[in-house]
């Protein structure tokens, strides 16, 4: 599905990467208490109707924001099949860092929400603007707390499995020369710094996307909705 996208506009993904926002994040994959007929189920979890629309709109709003007059109905087809996607890999994500034995603490939920700048008032967290904020989004505290433990947990696992890809000297030069195959004598030595960072970050996408192409290889997916269908 992300194979679509990109060739449907690649540069859109990274522009899109730039202005999506924690709070984005926070609201957008992590639904409010939801119904709404079953669009799938992921290891006998349910995913419903409202939890799709609401991620698909939040990621909608930001790529019309980019595209005006390009976003199409072809374009927001693909983008429905990739929200339920986000949600269904997320899910296999929450669940595998659980597995691992991975926990996010009361004191760590509650330092994470606290530093949000959506909920401050004056530079301090304010407990008034949080619950007007969550209230704006129908979303309770209780509902909003379990679902940014779950992200932090998946934060935790996706960091673990980053920090096990590294990037050696010996691979550097064949990696740039790939990248830049115009590159002029000396450039590699210059640049190396930078290109280091660069394609260490690319090798744990990479490595990432792997890792969750793997869990979703051995997972029980039920596609209920047709029109999801790939």
């Amino acid at each position: 599905m992300l194979e679509q996208i990109h060739k449907y506009m690649k540069w859109i993904m990274w522009a899109i990467i730039v202005l999506i926002t924690v709070t984005f994040l926070f609201f957008g994959i992590y639904p409010s208490e939801t119904s709404g007929r079953t669009v799938a189920e992921v290891n006998g979890y349910v995913i419903v109707s409202d939890e799709v629309n609401r991620v698909y709109q939040n990621m909608a709003e930001n790529y019309r924001r980019i595209l005006k007059d390009q976003f199409n109905e072809n374009f927001a087809q693909i983008l429905r099949k990739q929200a339920l996607q986000e949600l269904i890999q997320n899910r296999l994500l929450v669940d595998e860092a659980r597995e691992r034995g991975l926990k996010v603490g009361d004191e760590e939920l509650q330092a994470y929400i606290m530093q949000v700048p959506s909920f401050g008032n004056q530079g301090k967290f304010d407990q008034r603007v949080y619950e007007r904020a969550l209230q704006s989004i129908n979303m309770t505290p209780a509902v909003f707390e379990a679902n940014q433990r779950e992200f932090l947990l998946r934060q935790k696992l996706e960091r673990l499995l980053e920090d096990a890809v590294v990037v050696t000297d010996n691979e550097l030069p064949a990696a740039y020369a790939a990248r830049y195959p115009k590159a002029k004598k000396g450039d590699f030595e210059k640049n190396k710094v930078t290109f280091r960072q660069t394609y260490l970050g690319q090798k744990r996408r990479e490595a990432l996307d792997a890792y969750v192409q793997g869990l979703m290889a051995k997972a029980d997916i039920k596609i209920s909705d047709k029109s999801f269908a790939n």
